[in-house]
């Protein structure tokens, strides 16, 4: 079950009388007095705890974050920032960073800052508070702590990929302490390693949806491996492949849809529901006027990058055919992208071309259905177990630990689609620098379209390279700009930075 949804109305509605719903309608923090909530009439017993809790895990759900939307970017959409895929809509909010004209005062920067910020609010909320309830034993207030705090780590995490430095804030404000200057990337980074290493020490095992064991540890390894502690990384996944919890699913056609959301391979996931009255659908699967969701279109490059079912590169196989660039190719290409002349649904109209800039149109995550702009029930996949072992596989790389393992992290991950070995392609023996190429290109078409990429091209020093190749497809009206530093990190919004006397904005902005 879905179950921390089903208290959304009974959180609003207490969180409406404590003065907590609203974290950043003013500026990044909740300044509308979120101490009250500790006079007695609150933070009273295990089902407080639980409802505040679940008001953190409710931020996850909004539009900026993991909602997404047709008329709001999601965390999804942010590949249409790398060289995976482009982001027609400008209104959506994308297009203006990735061709380097964005400023401060852009809306897309304030949601996503408010959103990230309002979970943070809530979590230390919880965090503060939930100590303080007597009737709950000295387990159960670590467990809620547990998860509290790998939220935090997680909204910080977003945070720190897009602005860089940020202020660091791990205890609930007061309109007197709400101007914080920013903190390092360094200790935005160990407060996340605390927070985390905390959770993964308390947490166990966990209803679906909730953060447990597992999800900590994998959310900790990924905050090393971005943090380049290549040695941490690897005995971190390695950690969470020993508990023996997770596996790949089997189908991968079929993975990213509400029949099989509920899997062995889904470490974390943000769960969604639609038709409630209390607003728990997601948007990022919708689409517009019942055909398929060109607004997000793959790019050529990101299409021709899937190998052919040999396991060689389409200018390499002879099993390529340029008239029918579907044929032969890596399953993958076909879950995650619809090719012109395809019915989209049962009933539908053909893909047309001429109607898309790239030539081809979003599939993975897509419902296929005839509704549109509406709330849907898609879980978004947060980390997959296919996400651990490829970590690890990169980790034991880039600490240059060469070892079987390696290849045999990457042929599971392979073999689920039914694509060759490494040894029986690019062969055995190989160095660092040829192991480090095939796993860059397996975390592409394995979680193309997640909204991984542009970070992945970020923390390798690659994005400059993307920008060229993604420029080189000659989309109409689709430049991507690389301006060194300055396209690193995004500016803070403008209207925080004008609220908060200590908060200097970004280098270069």
């Amino acid at each position: 079950m879905k179950n921390y949804r089903q208290m959304k109305i009974k959180i609003l509605y207490l969180f409406m009388i404590l003065g907590i719903v609203s974290a950043c309608s003013d500026d990044f923090m909740d300044t509308s007095n979120p101490n009250q909530i500790s006079d007695g009439s609150f933070w009273s017993s295990k089902s407080d705890a639980e409802y505040a809790l679940t008001g953190c895990y409710d931020v996850l759900q909004s539009k900026p974050m993991y909602g997404g939307g047709v008329y709001n970017s999601g965390i999804r959409d942010h590949d249409c920032l790398s060289d995976n895929s482009y982001n027609v809509w400008e209104w959506m909010g994308l297009e203006p960073i990735a061709d380097g004209t964005t400023d401060p005062t852009h809306w897309f920067l304030q949601g996503f800052w408010e959103s990230a910020y309002k979970g943070i609010a809530r979590c230390n909320n919880v965090i503060a508070n939930v100590p303080t309830i007597e009737s709950m034993s000295e387990d159960e207030i670590n467990t809620i702590l547990g998860e509290a705090k790998f939220l935090r780590a997680l909204f910080y995490f977003n945070l720190a990929n897009g602005f860089g430095e940020v202020p660091l804030i791990l205890e609930p404000q007061t309109v007197e302490t709400a101007s914080i200057a920013k903190s390092t990337v360094r200790e935005i980074y160990d407060a996340m390693i605390v927070d985390l290493t905390f959770a993964a020490d308390k947490l166990g095992t966990a209803d679906f949806g909730h953060a447990d064991q597992g999800a900590a540890l994998s959310l900790l390894a990924k905050v090393y491996l971005y943090d380049g502690k290549f040695t941490e990384a690897e005995a971190t996944a390695k950690q969470v492949i020993d508990l023996g919890t997770y596996t790949l699913f089997s189908d991968y056609n079929t993975l990213f849809t509400p029949a099989n959301e509920v899997n062995s391979e889904v470490v974390f996931s943000v769960r969604f529901e639609s038709g409630l009255a209390d607003n728990n659908g997601e948007a990022f699967s919708g689409t517009w006027a019942k055909v398929a969701q060109t607004h997000h279109q793959p790019m050529p490059n990101f299409v021709d990058d899937f190998y052919c079912i040999d396991g060689l590169p389409i200018d390499q196989s002879p099993l390529y055919d340029a008239n029918d660039n579907k044929l032969n190719r890596d399953p993958r290409l076909d879950v995650s992208v619809i090719f012109p002349g395809e019915v989209w649904i049962e009933g539908g109209n053909p893909l047309a071309k001429k109607k898309v800039k790239t030539g081809y149109a979003m599939h993975k995550y897509i419902r296929n259905t005839t509704e549109y702009l509406s709330d849907g029930p898609q879980d978004f996949y947060v980390i997959r177990y296919a996400d651990v072992l490829l970590m690890r596989a990169e980790a034991l790389i880039e600490s240059n630990q060469i070892s079987q393992e390696i290849y045999d992290l990457i042929n599971e991950v392979r073999a689920r689609v039914n694509m060759p070995r490494i040894e029986d392609v690019e062969g055995a023996g190989l160095s660092q620098a040829e192991l480090r190429n095939i796993l860059r290109h397996e975390r592409r078409v394995e979680f193309g379209l997640e909204g991984t990429r542009y970070y992945d091209l970020k923390r390798w020093g690659t994005l400059e390279e993307a920008t060229v190749r993604a420029n080189a497809d000659n989309i109409v009206n689709h430049f991507m700009a690389f301006e060194g530093d300055r396209t690193l990190y995004w500016p803070l919004p403008q209207v925080e930075v004008d609220n908060n006397k200590l908060l200097d904005q970004n280098p270069n902005w």
